[in-house]
């Protein structure tokens, strides 16, 4: 039976496996969005999240930057279901993919938030959101290393459980990305928000954090687990 990746987010799969649609990670997401955008400076009047999933970051990123209009959109009714209970005056839900026809305002910021792994054809998507935005910023995991490597099962139960179907390394997702003409500003590390439960996860965690104190891009390498915050602009 051939499979469509995006049912899984149509047909209960990934609610199911991610009942609050990864809200915990707002804040933590907000904070370092916010963050990069005093560094430079970026006077912004409309955002616009691709896959807002639950839209508790927005609404993180409304409580911190006012007058700023934010408009989330994602494929998934489930998602909606949970977005639209926090819609304000500033924040707004829509379902639809943001590449057709049924948007077409431009927006000074897109926000493309741990997504384009989840996208089958992701270079088509990267070409049609460009024009929608001015600036983008991306949040990209960095899922190939030499740790997933020697365990490739960690990529195959990712993929299941919350849709990761490509997975990137820094410089090829940066290469991706200057393809598809985005010129890229700036970028950060981040380390995962994780919460290690067993001895083995606490000692994984102990090594990375050690790793990434003295060098964050061989930490990325090696023992993964980080993404990278991307700021670019559009190029049109």
């Amino acid at each position: 039976m051939l499979k469509e990746y995006t049912d899984i987010y149509k047909d209960g799969t990934y609610l199911k496996n991610n009942p609050d649609w990864n809200a915990e990670d707002s804040l933590f997401k907000a904070n370092k969005i916010i963050q990069f955008l005093g560094k430079h400076n970026l006077t912004l009047k409309s955002v616009c999240e691709v896959g807002c999933g639950s839209g508790e970051m927005l609404v993180q990123l409304s409580a911190q930057l006012a007058n700023v209009n934010f408009l989330g959109v994602d494929i998934s009714q489930d998602a909606m279901d949970i977005a639209k209970a926090k819609e304000t005056p500033h924040i707004r839900f829509e379902l639809g993919d943001i590449t057709t026809s049924q948007f077409d305002q431009r927006f000074d910021l897109i926000l493309v938030i741990d997504v384009i792994e989840h996208i089958e054809n992701y270079f088509k998507f990267l070409r049609d959101v460009r024009p929608r935005g001015r600036y983008t910023m991306f949040h990209i995991p960095l899922d190939m290393c030499m740790w997933s490597l020697f365990r490739e099962n960690m990529l195959i139960e990712s993929k299941e459980r919350v849709g990761h179907i490509h997975v990137f390394t820094e410089d090829f997702i940066k290469s991706v990305l200057k393809d598809c003409g985005y010129k890229i500003i700036d970028q950060v590390y981040t380390q995962p928000n994780l919460k290690p439960l067993s001895a083995k996860q606490r000692l994984v965690e102990f090594l990375r954090k050690t790793i990434f104190k003295i060098n964050k891009r061989f930490c990325s390498k090696t023992i993964g687990g980080l993404s990278v915050l991307i700021l670019a602009q559009n190029e049109m």
